[in-house]
């Protein structure tokens, strides 16, 4: 089964990258069911800055897409957790099928991560494509948002995605 993946990552206990991986099929109708929560004016949703109600209304709804969330999470002694975490990360979405894969854009990054992926992709998914996106580019990255937040944050948080997610040692 063809699919995406939409990526960002948190930092606040260990860093924790986040593919939200979805079938293609589906990819139009769950950004549509995203830009439904948003507010008016909001052009993105930024888990962190949401209110624990709101965050409790976007994770009902990400409960009804058909989500499968992939976690890597690099140790505190990794000198260069990103890379850790895609160079864990591309052969693994590669082998569950993903074809396009959309990173948050961080200006600082993305030169040498497109190198890398490059790299990666050539080995390792050949027919995979990437793309880097600012989040208000595309709406499915404040899926990999929210989920890398609540793995990140513990807790109930944690509890309330484990059910679709997978956390891989990077």
């Amino acid at each position: 089964m063809t699919q995406h993946a939409f990526v960002d990552e948190s930092f606040q206990r260990a860093y924790t990258v986040a593919a939200a991986v979805l079938p293609a099929g589906d990819v139009n109708a769950a950004r549509s069911t995203i830009r439904q929560l948003l507010r008016p004016g909001q052009k993105r949703i930024h888990f962190k800055k949401e209110s624990d109600a709101r965050r409790s209304q976007i994770l009902d709804t990400l409960e009804t897409l058909d989500l499968n969330t992939r976690l890597y999470v690099a140790t505190s002694s990794t000198k260069y957790p990103r890379d850790a975490c895609l160079d864990r990360m591309i052969p693994d979405l590669g082998a569950t099928g993903v074809t396009r894969l959309v990173l948050e854009l961080d200006d600082s990054l993305v030169r040498a991560e497109r190198r890398m992926l490059h790299q990666l992709t050539r080995k390792h998914a050949p027919d995979m494509s990437y793309e880097h996106l600012r989040a208000h580019e595309d709406l499915l990255l404040c899926v990999a948002d929210a989920i890398a937040w609540c793995w990140s944050r513990g807790g109930h948080w944690k509890t309330r995605v484990a059910g679709y997610s997978t956390a891989i040692q990077a």
